[in-house]
């Protein structure tokens, strides 16, 4: 800085020639100069700036030096003169010197703004006259012990965040956690599933053995002596431990996996023991019971295999006895309808009108009976497999057309209104048809199971309605067709919907005594449905009637 300052032509500042300066000037400039401390000076009206080889490293590495020596306070430092500006003139006016420690007074150097602290005087400087003549700023910048400071606070804070979220862990840890100090393992820390574990009583700062005097004889005091005198973990598992959980109450075993670790320090000494681990009884006392219900099972497996083989042979002998029974009644069945069917053709003579009236209940009545033994053959046939499908291409509308005479004598018998709408929705119609993937004759059996169901329990003046339908949110997937059959007749009630489904049940045994039938239509017609790769399913409300819906691959 003293080569600089002779190289600068003062003679172009405020200060003039340096052979015309004051002593009082001169004086102070050689003392800033020699000196190791930062300073700077201001000097004059205008603050005409004077600084040393201490201080230039405050002034960055680019932009303010070497510019600054000898320029205009106010023009210089522009970006803190708000702050700075306010200090010198108290100084410059005669006021008291003043003293800032750790400033923060940021400034532009190194090309940007940069964060920056001091600690520094402003003091006055008298001329020859007494008068005040200039600043003298003794400085010293504390940026990095400022930063430095900050960073110690914030990684203490930090540290008391991690200690604080450390020891909530500590307590909340679902393993049970515990240190001990010392040769007589004095408890230091426990959390509450240790408490959980041992009952909660006083451990900080007892010796163990005082703490828990029940577990004296069971061998853990050994084992925690082991671990500090050798630094050897000890892994337990599921190892049984009494302990008294309520204070006065008999001890009670408890089964735990545990580790001990000894703490070792800086110096390598052992000062105490960690115990972690868990309590593990409700896991063991499971896995036992599991265990003797095994044995149980084992025990009862070969009885249940014998049951089920002679259960097997009783079904089979049992679907044997009703395949055999339908095709015996059957026989003697058909043979009654053709006898009737010759004495009503007069084959055996005139016959009366009151004779053709009991010809015609005698032939209702095997038709009935046919109809119950058709429904037991084919119950037999789907339980031992031996249906077979022969699926193809099937108007639905066609196959309900082929069902419709079948019961339009009981419709008519109770005046029930039949409406069929087997159009696509929204389509006229004369719109296309609605074909599905099935079997023709059996896809026919579940509708007249269905139309018949819903005559039966549909007082007369009642409706049945055949439709294809959306599904409930309104749309009709591409793959799938959906048709109904609702009627307005007495409903299931809620808990019997899946019950009926099950074969030789009658929900309204007051309805099914006045009407017959054996309980098998709608297991038969849901399990049809399901061997063509379909469903049958329900809803209904008691007193306003039920809604059945076939579900089937569209093709």
């Amino acid at each position: 800085m003293r080569a600089l300052c002779r190289a600068v032509d003062w003679s172009r500042t405020a200060l003039g020639p340096v052979a015309n300066w004051p002593q009082s000037l001169r004086t102070i400039a050689q003392v800033v100069l020699d000196s190791p401390t930062p300073m700077f000076l201001w000097w004059g009206p205008e603050l005409t700036q004077i600084y040393n080889d201490a201080y230039r490293p405050s002034l960055g590495a680019s932009g303010r030096h070497p510019q600054a020596l000898g320029m205009q306070g106010r023009a210089c430092w522009t970006d803190i003169w708000d702050a700075i500006g306010p200090q010198i003139e108290q100084v410059m006016s005669g006021g008291p010197p003043t003293w800032h420690e750790d400033q923060y007074l940021p400034i532009e150097r190194n090309g940007r703004l940069e964060d920056v602290w001091w600690t520094y005087s402003y003091s006055a400087v008298h001329d020859e006259s007494g008068a005040i003549a200039g600043t003298l700023v003794v400085c010293q910048e504390t940026t990095s012990r400022v930063r430095a400071e900050q960073e110690r606070g914030r990684l203490l804070h930090e540290l008391e965040i991690e200690r604080t979220r450390l020891a909530t862990v500590f307590q909340q840890a679902p393993a049970f956690l515990a240190v001990f100090r010392g040769e007589q393992h004095v408890f230091e820390l426990a959390n509450d599933s240790y408490y959980q574990l041992v009952g909660h009583r006083e451990l900080i700062g007892l010796p163990i053995a005082d703490a828990l005097p029940e577990v004296r004889a069971q061998g853990f005091f050994a084992l925690l002596d082991q671990v500090l005198a050798t630094s050897d973990a000890i892994v337990g598992r599921e190892v049984s431990v009494l302990l008294a959980r309520t204070p006065g109450d008999e001890p009670e075993e408890r089964f735990v996996d545990f580790v001990y670790q000894a703490l070792v320090e800086a110096d390598g000494t052992r000062s105490g023991i960690a115990a972690h681990g868990y309590d593990v009884t409700e896991q063991v006392k499971a896995r036992r019971e599991v265990e003797r219900l095994l044995r149980e099972s084992e025990r009862a497996r070969a009885d249940a295999e014998l049951a089920r083989a002679a259960a097997v042979q009783a079904d089979l002998a049992k679907s044997q006895f009703l395949a055999n029974m339908s095709h015996e009644l059957r026989t003697p069945l058909n043979a009654i309808q053709g006898y009737v069917q010759l004495i009503e053709i007069g084959i055996h003579g005139p016959v009366t009108e009151s004779q053709r009236e009991t010809l015609a209940r005698i032939d209702r009545a095997q038709r009935h009976l046919l109809g119950l033994v058709n429904d037991v053959l084919n119950f037999t046939r789907i339980g031992a497999g031996r249906v077979e499908y022969d699926v193809q291409a099937v108007d639905v509308a066609d196959v309900v057309a082929d069902v419709l005479p079948l019961v339009e004598p009981q419709l008519a018998q109770k005046r029930i209104d039949l409406e069929v709408r087997l159009s696509t929705p929204g389509v006229a119609d004369a719109g296309p048809p609605v074909r599905v993937w099935a079997d023709y004759e059996k896809l026919g059996q579940i509708f007249l199971n269905l139309l018949s169901n819903a005559i039966k329990f549909t007082p007369s003046g009642g409706r049945v309605v055949v439709s294809f339908t959306t599904r409930a949110d309104g749309t009709t997937p591409s793959d799938v067709a959906f048709f109904q059959v609702a009627d307005t007749g007495i409903g299931i009630p809620r808990d019997r919907l899946d019950a009926i489904f099950e074969p030789f049940v009658q929900v309204r045994t007051d309805y099914a005594r006045g009407t017959g039938g054996t309980g098998l239509g709608l297991s038969i017609s849901r399990d049809l449905a399901r061997g063509m790769d379909g469903d049958l399913r329900v809803r209904s409300v008691e007193g306003t009637g039920s809604t059945f819906t076939v579900a089937l691959r569209r093709a």
